[in-house]
């Protein structure tokens, strides 16, 4: 035996001598969170209930809502099955609750299974019972766990250590194998508390902090360790005539530097809860010197580890009274909650932005449509009026207004819009002749000449017939006898009349622009709004999936709080 088996001084071993848990605060939890679960299914089972059948279903918004009902149908069926793939995991919290549960934790070749059965040889072989999972089940085995340089750990394997301690080894995390990965990851929520191991020959790389933040973010106590922290020097030996390698611990100020380092590139992945500075060993080189140096548990770093691992003991016979409920908690977060922050909600947001983007595209569309429409109609009345102009028929003029008006409408629009919608609503034109003006008479004055025109006329025949006569006798004298018997004359016939002239109008054909006017201005006050009321059934048509997408983040956002919640009384 070594110093570290027989000394009580080993605060760990205190640790864990003294180590008690209240079975009966570790309640199975199982319950409640199946129930927001299933909250979680039925809300998100209910928001899918729409009618999408107005909409092409070669439009993209239909594609993309479709995609997100078939994801989360996806997801859905996947949380069923990881409670299920988890079910190993809580037997073996279960099994093993009253003991600290430590899981050694970190990527391939971190030293992991190294530094598994250097723990296991802190205890008296007596006290030493290995075993791996075998579906399930605990199966017990001989010897020490595998050690190497390859990948040496391809199942979950565990040692009971004494009454009180059950350490975890498990297969790296970034196997060449996924399923080693996901192994150890599944039978993370198992464990009292988390060893997390990294080689100080490249400590913390990133995929390892990624996994460390995310290990911090399920409120385990966890505690990083840097192993391997030694190096191989080579020197002369005459006596040997060769080359000797000695292995050196690495010095002290360079271990915090790796230490701080590993610490600050951490905090920088963002806020993370109760992270501790890691702590820098190397059980190779304790162990080819403790026999000669009897610094060599201090110089390793172990001495430090064994202060470290009793904290982590007292932390987690604290963690062990709420762990069934932080399980679930990690379940809704990672399992649940996560899935759909990372794959649902993005597309949900697509599609809320582009439902926005489509009502202002078919806004812009229906006033450019609308005048479009309108012009064209326009162009038709004069056509229209003509042919109705003979017969004064404004019924018939307002029925064949109508028809134009509802011809343009559906055809305009059932071209413009057949790839957003599978039809468009029938517009109903009720333009009617009363709306339309009158047709108006084009007519001329003519003036008419009543019957006492001829006596007036009688008076002007005999002035001329005395000037005539005047004539014959040539000179002044003959101008004095002609007015003499023109004046007689007509003063005759002066006493018989005089002149009326009447003005009458005449039609001569009928005037089409009052009926044109009024016709035009009854179809821009009207056309418009009918336009507006098709495209305002087409907005209509994706109501339900802008329903849909509300619904989804209303469903997700109450999981949140109920998980909130947990983790409030948790605390």
């Amino acid at each position: 035996m070594d110093d570290v088996k027989t000394t009580q001084d080993n605060p760990f071993l205190v640790a864990l001598s003294e180590f008690k848990v209240g079975i009966n605060d570790v309640s199975n939890k199982e319950d409640q969170l199946n129930s927001i679960k299933s909250q979680l299914v039925e809300k998100l089972t209910q928001a899918e209930k729409f009618n999408d059948e107005t909409i092409n279903d070669k439009h993209a918004l239909y594609q993309l809502a479709n995609e997100i009902k078939l994801s989360v149908n996806t997801k859905v069926k996947q949380w069923d099955k990881k409670l299920s793939d988890a079910s190993p995991m809580r037997a073996l919290s279960e099994q093993f609750s009253d003991r600290v549960i430590l899981l050694v934790f970190g990527k391939v070749n971190a030293g992991k299974s190294s530094f598994s059965n250097y723990i296991a040889d802190l205890f008296n072989p007596s006290e030493v019972k290995r075993f791996f999972f075998d579906k399930g089940e605990v199966k017990y085995f001989e010897g020490q766990f595998a050690e190497g340089v390859t990948e040496t750990t391809a199942q979950i394997q565990g040692v009971e250590l004494g009454s009180n301690l059950v350490l975890l080894d498990s297969p790296g995390l970034h196997s060449i194998v996924n399923e080693n990965g996901d192994l150890t990851r599944r039978y993370t929520d198992s464990a009292d508390a988390v060893l997390w191991l990294t080689s100080s020959s490249s400590p913390g790389q990133v995929q390892e902090l990624e996994d460390l933040k995310l290990e911090l973010e399920k409120k385990k106590p966890l505690q990083p360790v840097l192993t391997k922290s030694d190096k191989m020097e080579e020197d002369w030996c005459d006596e040997a005539d060769d080359l000797v390698q000695t292995l050196f611990n690495k010095t002290a100020e360079v271990r915090k530097a790796q230490e701080d380092d590993v610490f600050s590139r951490v905090k920088d992945l963002g806020e993370v809860e109760k992270l501790k500075t890691a702590v820098s060993v190397s059980v190779h080189a304790y162990k080819k010197q403790h026999e000669q140096n009897p610094n060599a548990l201090e110089e390793s770093g172990l001495t430090e580890l064994f202060k470290r691992l009793a904290n982590i003991v007292d932390e987690a016979n604290v963690y062990k009274v709420s762990k069934a409920q932080q399980q679930m908690v990690n379940f809704l977060n990672g399992e649940v909650l996560k899935p759909m922050d990372q794959d649902i909600l993005p597309k949900v947001l697509e599609l809320q932005a582009s439902l926005q983007e489509m009502t202002e595209n078919l806004r812009f569309k229906q006033n450019n449509l609308s005048s479009q429409i309108l012009d064209n109609v326009l162009c038709e009345v004069p056509l229209i009026v003509d042919k109705h102009m003979g017969n004064r028929d404004k019924k018939a003029l307002g029925h064949d207004v109508n028809k134009l008006i509802e011809k343009e409408i559906s055809e305009t629009l059932r071209h413009e819009l057949r790839d957003v919608v599978k039809d468009i609503k029938k517009v109903s034109s009720d333009l009617s002749g009363a709306n339309l003006g009158d047709f108006n008479d084009i007519t001329i004055d003519i003036e008419k000449v009543s019957g006492k025109a001829k006596q007036s006329a009688s008076s002007s025949a005999g002035a001329a017939a005395g000037m005539a006569i005047g004539g014959l006798f040539g000179g002044p004298i003959g101008a004095m006898i002609g007015g003499a018997i023109g004046g007689y004359g007509g003063n005759k016939a002066g006493e018989m009349i005089f002149v009326e002239i009447t003005t009458e109008k005449l039609s001569v054909g009928v005037s089409p622009d009052n009926v044109i006017q009024t016709t035009s201005e009854a179809i821009r006050t009207n056309l418009p709004a009918q336009v507006k009321t098709v495209f305002e059934e087409v907005n209509r048509s994706f109501e339900p999936l802008q329903l849909y997408a509300e619904n989804i983040v209303v469903a997700i956002n109450e999981c949140q709080q109920q998980t909130r919640n947990l983790r409030v009384h948790n605390a």
